[in-house]
């Protein structure tokens, strides 16, 4: 009897081991692994002192074609200061992340004569702005300006839909004339910086599209970058079709920590635009000790990332005022 009971029980351990294996190789076969990402980048739109005597630096990380990668937190984000003669000093994060509590997006629309040479490229450009304006969280700010050689604040910042939607579909602007670019995201920048001025966790950020060059006053964009950089506004740039300024629109962005999107055709401007969202929504807040020294600095991030590819690395920095 002792003999059947000693039995039975190697069979029942045998039996859980077996199944215990089993579901963790079930478990391990079923684990998600993305296959689709093989390079990254890291951006850092934005720079802010905090309520405790700190710093929020906001970090987005991107597969190679823009599309927003998510639940990146201190794990795989590691944080130094850059001196001007290149030391660095790492900065140890001071709570956990956290998404940004409200966006605030200026959106530019080139209504120039060349967007009017076909029957597509307004149509597209609006489609896709539309999509863009369907997919913001109910209290997120939205703000749509119409530009050609003048400016109209078609839509003031507002988290109507309704307003939005209407704005997007008004046609009184004509346009058809030569490309105030500049201008035009200057004047986004100067109507979200308030809303975003005192509010450590709002992102505001301001969409360029144009299929061409700026061509009306000012002629550069360096008072524009400045201005950024000082109240830490991204500009996310679209390039369309066969001959817009990717010099400038690459230079706009990469030093405001934004991202550019060059779109050849009518047919994936929807999809630049959903990857221009998803980097908003997806941005990761991580609280910093300030840095030990007041005045210019410079903020360095480093993502990591497992994937099927590997360990991807990247890494961005971003200019601040503190």
């Amino acid at each position: 009897m002792k003999k059947l009971i000693l039995n039975l029980s190697l069979l029942v351990a045998f039996s859980v081991i077996c199944l215990t294996s089993c579901q963790k190789d079930s478990i391990e076969h079923n684990k998600e692994v993305d296959y689709s990402t093989s390079s990254i980048k890291a951006s850092i739109p934005r720079i802010v002192e905090n309520n405790n005597g700190g710093i929020n630096v906001f970090v987005n990380v991107t597969d190679q074609n823009g599309k927003a990668l998510e639940n990146f937190d201190t794990d795989n984000l590691k944080f130094e200061t850059v001196s001007s003669n290149g030391q660095t000093e790492t900065l140890k994060a001071s709570g956990p992340g956290q998404l940004p509590s409200l966006i605030i997006s200026a959106l530019t629309m080139d209504y120039s004569g060349s967007m009017f040479s076909d029957s597509l490229s307004i149509p597209a450009m609006e489609n896709a702005i539309g999509t863009f304006i369907s997919m913001k969280n109910a209290y997120d700010m939205i703000e749509i300006i119409k530009f050609s050689d003048s400016i109209q604040v078609t839509t003031p910042l507002t988290d109507n839909l309704n307003d939005l939607q209407a704005g997007l579909a008004d046609s009184s602007f004509i346009g058809k004339n030569s490309t105030a670019l500049f201008e035009a995201l200057q004047t986004g920048v100067d109507d979200v910086l308030p809303l975003a001025a005192n509010n450590p966790t709002y992102l505001p950020s301001v969409v360029g599209f144009t299929d061409g060059k700026n061509n009306r006053p000012p002629n550069t964009p360096d008072s524009l970058i400045q201005n950024c950089i000082v109240g830490q506004v991204p500009v996310y740039t679209v390039g369309y079709g066969n001959s817009p300024d990717t010099v400038q629109l690459k230079n706009i962005s990469g030093q405001t920590g934004g991202q550019f999107f060059w779109n050849p055709g009518t047919g994936n401007i929807n999809t630049v635009y959903q990857h221009i969202n998803g980097q908003l929504t997806n941005t990761t807040i991580i609280p910093l000790p300030g840095p030990q020294t007041k005045g210019q600095v410079t903020i360095r991030v480093t993502a990591t990332y497992e994937c099927a590819a590997g360990t991807l690395t990247a890494t961005a920095e971003k200019e601040f005022y503190y």
